[in-house]
């Protein structure tokens, strides 16, 4: 019983402490969807230039999409005839970051961490960016959507005010895309933090690059968003890992799992996709040293201000609808699926 009550506690502290960043990151990620759409994006990479690698990471950088999210629209851009180069690199930054993440990652860890995790997005995509060799792409036609074909968005109906468009996304495609593996990383630190014990650590203390290449590890076969990171890095910092370590999997897990690579290679060949992995491993490794050596430690310590146990009224309200919403579209998407195998 009372296992399960420091679990329930855990899980509880750890929602309101980043419930409050979460929904602060989907203001804006409503706002950069109102004046920042796909076909601005196609437009502006569609065609290759010499800053072709650099475009592409800062156009990915802000945009909220998760691996797997990125996926079709990379593939459009490729498709309209965009370069390997900002392709590439737009591959990279997306996943790594986005306007939420980025929100987030400061409340939770402050500015220093979540500079970093800016600037180790920027330079993995330019650096793979720049070590594709450019293949010109065949231009084709895009699919015609369903709203074109069957009229369903037609100019009979009132356009929803930029409210609506802003909040719809945010919510029913945004936060409902990353509401599973959110619920899912919060149930993996959690246990991370609880069952696990500490002199499971020692095995760690006396090798960093063991440390990370066993993060790196632990990052292939899980699928998380760059948001969803976050609850698993504070476990890993509050478990007694080192502040570089939690970095590597903040920054890397959300780029180099299996699911995104497989289909890089698919997308882009093999060359392509170790180019993208190489890029992402070699930069927040040297990231995560500099974390480790040269920075100051008590910019990265783990504080008892990244799981708020205070009785704030804010991230408590924050804590609960977060909690509430995940659960809702976790669970809508189970019972979705069981109804159409059904």
């Amino acid at each position: 019983m009372e296992i399960l009550i420091e679990f329930l506690v855990t899980f509880w502290n750890l929602s309101t402490s980043i419930g409050f960043y979460v929904f602060l990151g989907l203001v804006f990620v409503g706002i950069v969807h109102l004046y920042v759409s796909e076909e601005w994006i196609k437009k502006h990479l569609g065609k290759g230039s010499q800053y072709d690698a650099l475009k592409g990471a800062l156009y990915g950088i802000p945009l909220p999409l998760c691996s797997c999210g990125v996926i079709p629209l990379a593939t459009s851009l490729r498709k309209k005839g965009a370069s390997k180069k900002a392709v590439t690199s737009f591959f990279i930054t997306t996943p790594m970051t986005g306007v939420d993440s980025i929100i987030a990652t400061y409340g939770v860890f402050g500015l220093p961490m979540a500079f970093i995790r800016v600037l180790s997005s920027l330079i993995s995509g330019v650096l793979a960016g720049l070590l594709v060799k450019n293949e010109e792409a065949v231009p084709q036609e895009e699919p015609e959507s369903c709203c074109s074909s069957c009229g369903c968005h037609g100019d009979s109906e009132a356009k929803p005010s930029a409210f609506k468009r802003a909040y719809d996304y945010a919510v029913y495609e945004v936060f409902a895309d990353i509401a599973k593996p959110m619920f899912y990383g919060l149930i993996l630190a959690t246990i991370f933090m609880v069952f696990v014990p500490q002199s499971f650590l020692y095995y760690f203390n006396d090798s960093l690059l063991l440390t990370y290449i066993v993060v790196f590890l632990l990052s292939l076969p899980i699928y998380v968003c760059s948001i969803s990171a976050i609850p698993i890095a504070i476990s890993l910092l509050a478990f007694g890992l080192s502040p570089g370590a939690a970095f590597i999997f903040l920054a890397a897990a959300p780029a180099t799992n299996i699911i995104t690579a497989g289909i890089i290679k698919n997308i882009m060949g093999t060359k392509t996709m170790l180019i993208y992995l190489i890029s992402i491993v070699t930069t927040t490794t040297l990231f995560a040293v500099g974390i480790d050596f040269l920075l100051p430690i008590s910019w990265f310590e783990f504080t008892d201000k990244m799981i708020h146990e205070d009785t704030d009224i804010t991230f408590q309200v924050a804590g609960a609808l977060f909690v509430i919403m995940t659960l809702y579209f976790s669970l809508k998407g189970i019972f979705q699926k069981q109804s159409s195998l059904g």
